[in-house]
Formats: structure tokens, C-alpha cells, sequence
């Protein structure tokens, strides 16, 4: 039986592939922590990864037809430098020439040891290393249903759809399915495809497929640099880079959409009628599209639906503590306007002043210090914003940075080494998180950013939902304090509330000092979620309120 890194990919790549059948190699090695970094800007190093506390740093180098050149060896040591690597190796898919092992001795004469990964040791690694991952997940409950559903419904129907909220594990629902289903030879001509709609969350989607897939599943990446070179196996790819090929394409015996909820797009629309897959499903934590398309059309009812508050209520997802934070309330505002009609626009203009960026950054400190968070995340509305506001909280001692669009990929992907190890406190962003970023460690959460997407909001908030070793609860703070959204926090509390009286929100959720200001808010929200969550510009009607007035404007903490 082949296994996915053997001669095909030897000899005709293409090289990409390679770089990342390597870091799947380190994964089934039982590596804890891999990461592809090779591109321009990579400091020498093409795949990084942890091991027993150890830095692994490793430099690809595929060839069709010359040996590598001893470059490779001196780009590996340089890299080993840079992420102040334990082991240095250089991986390749040609037999080596005396140049690059007078290199190696070379450098071994200094001090400096290089390893070498040959197409044998490669072949032989390949073979010894355990079917699965020692990564590999252990279904919950819920997700063997889920996995024995979905697989039911494309066996049955021909399609299936799951929802289920961040951090439950879409990911490995869908890769289970795809492994069993591969098992079984039920899958017509050895082909998958899996679609999403960028190209970072395909390669987010790839490596998390890893974790479930046997080691004789090959994966591929079609996008618009990289093209497979053989067909059988997992193809991921970015529904443009479909689109535009959809004449060259071979049959898929089964497709999948991650993020379903895109599916109603007319490019999906239109990829999906030109492949006439016999199997279609989708997984999506978010199944709201704000063009009012019914993505049940296409993929049929969920057969498993399991959102934020599901995953609270069984202890799946962290415990939210969520605070909701204002500079003032102007209550004479509220007193004066009798039972008069305002929109969201014109309520949250009049009612709400928002947090000025320096407190919000004193807070963020107050907290990350004092409640000993381990990582967190700022989401910001602007770039130019995300790239002050890190350098605000780096005045107040926070090791923070922004990460965006404007960095180059293999920065970016620095920096996300750098979080995840712990050497950075804060990443502050505008959307880069909000899909197929999966970091379990942050416990902090911070909005700084007004949106009226339920859809961008629960997927911000599922970030800090994950589970990991350690981690008590996400603290939320959130300074936008719009009224829709202290509506979207109310019915997540409501939702979340078990049958026993706990909320697992905290007892944050909104605070006031002005103990009539706070009770005559919050039960007005409640009485308002409702309509407040409706599509559109909804009109509330305020009723009179009688009670004393208060000394001062009050202020939410």
C-alpha cells in the first residue's frame, strides 16, 4: 500500500507538496508542533517543528533531474540560527552529490551538525512511522454522531450537512468521514475535493485533516501557484482556482465545503453544477448568510446542529467570561425620550460613548497582568488601527504585535510560531482569525471592532473557545458596546443557561455602578434581543421609565 510521501511525489512534486509531505512526515514522527514556513522571507528554513522541547528546523529541496546544490546546506544552518533551532536537517528528493557531503562535513569540523534526509532515509521514515499520528483525535460523543450521521447521509442521499460551533470540531468530523469512507472503498475514482474560499484556510484545512487520515492518504493543494501532479487523494482547493480550470478537472467521487454558509456564492453554485459530484457536504459553524440564501438547498437539512451555547452547557467549549465595557451612559437621554421610535443607528450614537484606545489599553493590561492570561487576541476595525493599538499596549510592558494582510505570509507565519510558543502576549488583527485559525491557548479576547454580523461575531468570540491543559476560562472584553450586541451577549446567556442557575457567561456579562441605571438596561435588553437580532435597521420602542434620577451618568465596567 502506498503511503503519501513515495516516489510520485519524489520525483514529480511538485515542490510545495513536498515541503509539506515532509511536515507530515515530523507529524507522524509524533513531532508536537509543525509548521510549513518555506517561502520568500523564510530565513533558510522550510519547515519548522517541536519536538521533547526541541527546534527542529528543515530545508526542503526538490529537484527533477540535478542533485541539490550545497546551498541547501548553508540555507539550513543560517535558518537554525534564526528560530534558534535544536537539529538541522536538509530533506531531498534526489540523491545527494559529494558537494553538499563535503558541506555538511564541513560545517560538522566547526561544531555545527546538519542531518541529512535522502529519498532512502525518507522512504525508510516513511514506512516506520505509525499509520496515524499520535495527534490524532479521540471522538466525543457528539462527534461520533455526528461522524456516523454525515457518513450516513452522503452514503444515503448523496449530501449532508453538519453545524457545528467553533472549537467542536467540524474539522475532524470531516476528515473521520473521509478516512472511513476511504477504508470502506467507498469513494468513486479515489478522489475528494475539499473547497473553501481562501487560500490560507485550505492550508489550515490540509494540515488539520492530517491529524485523522491514515498514512496511505495522499493530499494535494490546487490553488492559483500550485497545481497536483497526480490525482488520487485528498485535493484541497480554493473554490477561484476551481472555477477556472473546471475543464481540465478530473472526477471526484466526493466534495466537501468548509465555511458551507459561502456556498450559496455564485462561483460554489457554479463549481458544484460543473462537477456533479455523486457525494456533497459542507460543515459550517456559522450557517447564516446575509443574502438570505438557504444553504439547506444545496446540502439538505444539518443532520447534527450544535452551536456555542450546546458546547458551554456540555463543557466542551471554555467557559465565557464576558464583559462589556463603556466610558458613559447618557441616562438623561434615556429619561427624556418617553416612548418615542430609534433606530439601532440613532440609539447607539445618542445612548453609548465608546472606550477611548488608551483606557482600552490600560484595561487590557490591568487584566492580562492581574488574571494571568496566557495569550490574547485584538480585533480591530482597521490595519492602521491594529498596527497603533499593538504598539499602545507594547507602552504599557505587553509583548504585542499586529498581524495582517500587509505582512508577507512567512511573516505572518513567524509571528504565529512566536504566539503560539508563548514569546508573544498579544496579536492584535482585523479578520485573519476569524476562519481555519486554530489557537486553543488564548484565553483573552478583546473587540474593538463594531460589526452587525452575527456570523463574524460568533466565529471572533469562537476563538478564545477552544479547550487546552491549563486554561480556566476566555476573559471577553469588549469595548464596542453596540446595542445589537449587548442583545447577541444577552440570548447567548439565555441560551447557555442550563437548568440549573448558572450562567456559564460569569457574572460580567453587564455591570454597572449605578445599581438602577444597570437593572433598568439590562431588562430592557432582554425585553428587546429579539427584535434587536432581526435583519435590518430595527426600530425600538422605549417605554417610560420611572425611577429617581441618577446623580450621575453612569458608567459599565
Amino acid at each position: 500500500m502506498k503511503a503519501f510521501l513515495d516516489d510520485r511525489r519524489l520525483l514529480r512534486g511538485p515542490w510545495q507538496a513536498f515541503e509539506r509531505d515532509v511536515a507530515r512526515l515530523l507529524m507522524h514522527a509524533g513531532f508536537d508542533d509543525v509548521r510549513v514556513v518555506g517561502g520568500s522571507g523564510d530565513k533558510g528554513a522550510d519547515v519548522v517543528g517541536v519536538k521533547n522541547g526541541e527546534i527542529w528546523v528543515v530545508q526542503c529541496k526538490h529537484t527533477t533531474t540535478a542533485p541539490p546544490s550545497k546551498q541547501a546546506v548553508q540555507e539550513v544552518v543560517e535558518a537554525g540560527t534564526y528560530y534558534g533551532a535544536n537539529r538541522m536537517l536538509v530533506a531531498t528528493s534526489r540523491a545527494v552529490g559529494g558537494g553538499v557531503e563535503a558541506e555538511i562535513e564541513r560545517y560538522r569540523r566547526i561544531g555545527i551538525n546538519v542531518e541529512l534526509l535522502d529519498p532512502s532515509r525518507l522512504a525508510t521514515l516513511t514506512r516506520e512511522v505509525p499509520e496515524y499520528p499520535k495527534s490524532r483525535r479521540m471522538l466525543r460523543p457528539y462527534q461520533q454522531d455526528a461522524v456516523a450521521r454525515f457518513r450516513e447521509g452522503l452514503t444515503d442521499t448523496g449530501r449532508a450537512q453538519v453545524v457545528l460551533a467553533t472549537g467542536l470540531g467540524k474539522t475532524v468530523v470531516m476528515a473521520e468521514v473521509v478516512a472511513d469512507l476511504y477504508r470502506d472503498g467507498l469513494i468513486r475514482d479515489n478522489r475528494v475535493l475539499v473547497l473553501a474560499d481562501k487560500r490560507e484556510l485550505i492550508r489550515q484545512l490540509q494540515f488539520g485533516f492530517w491529524h485523522q487520515l491514515p498514512k496511505w492518504v495522499p493530499t494535494h493543494m490546487l490553488s492559483s501557484d500550485e497545481i497536483p501532479t497526480f490525482d488520487d487523494g485528498i485535493t484541497f482547493a480554493t473554490v477561484q482556482s476551481i472555477v477556472g480550470r473546471l475543464d481540465d478537472l478530473p472526477r471526484y467521487g466526493l466534495v466537501l465545503i468548509d465555511e458551507a454558509h459561502h456556498i450559496g456564492s455564485a462561483s460554489f453554485r457554479r463549481a458544484l453544477d460543473a462537477l456533479a459530484p455523486p457525494m456533497v457536504g459542507g460543515a459550517t459553524a456559522t450557517p447564516w448568510r446575509g443574502d438570505g440564501f438557504d444553504i439547506d438547498e444545496l446540502l439538505g437539512r444539518p443532520l447534527v446542529q450544535l452551536g456555542i451555547s450546546d458546547g458551554l452547557q456540555r463543557k466542551y467549549l471554555s467557559e465565557v467570561d464576558y464583559r462589556l465595557l463603556a466610558d458613559n451612559i447618557d441616562w438623561s437621554f434615556v429619561q427624556e425620550i418617553s416612548a418615542h421610535n430609534y433606530s439601532l443607528n440613532q440609539l447607539n450614537k445618542k445612548l453609548l460613548m465608546p472606550t477611548r484606545d488608551e483606557e482600552a489599553a490600560r484595561r487590557i493590561f490591568e487584566v492580562f497582568r492581574g488574571e494571568k492570561r496566557r495569550g490574547g487576541i485584538v480585533f480591530s476595525p482597521t490595519v492602521d488601527h491594529c498596527e497603533s493599538f499593538a504598539g499602545t499596549l507594547r507602552g504599557y510592558g505587553l509583548r504585542a504585535e499586529a498581524i495582517s494582510s500587509r505582512q508577507e505570509a512567512r511573516e505572518r507565519d513567524r509571528l504565529m510560531a512566536m504566539f503560539r510558543r508563548g514569546d508573544i502576549d498579544i496579536l492584535a488583527s482585523v479578520d485573519l482569525f476569524n476562519e481555519g485559525v486554530d489557537v486553543p491557548d488564548v484565553d483573552l479576547v478583546v473587540f474593538m471592532r463594531a460589526t452587525h454580523s452575527r456570523r463574524i461575531f460568533v466565529q471572533q468570540l469562537g476563538r478564545g473557545l477552544r479547550l487546552s491543559p491549563g486554561k480556566d476560562k476566555v476573559i471577553v472584553l469588549d469595548f464596542v458596546t453596540d446595542l445589537r450586541r449587548m442583545a447577541e451577549v444577552i440570548q447567548l446567556e439565555k441560551a447557555a443557561s442550563g437548568p440549573i442557575e448558572r450562567l456559564p457567561l460569569g457574572h460580567n456579562l453587564i455591570s454597572f455602578r449605578d445599581a438602577s441605571a444597570g437593572s433598568l438596561m439590562l431588562e430592557w435588553m432582554k425585553d428587546q434581543a429579539d427584535l434587536i437580532l432581526r435583519e435590518g435597521d430595527a426600530q425600538l420602542e422605549l417605554p417610560r421609565f420611572e425611577f429617581p434620577a441618577p446623580p450621575q451618568p453612569g458608567s459599565v465596567q
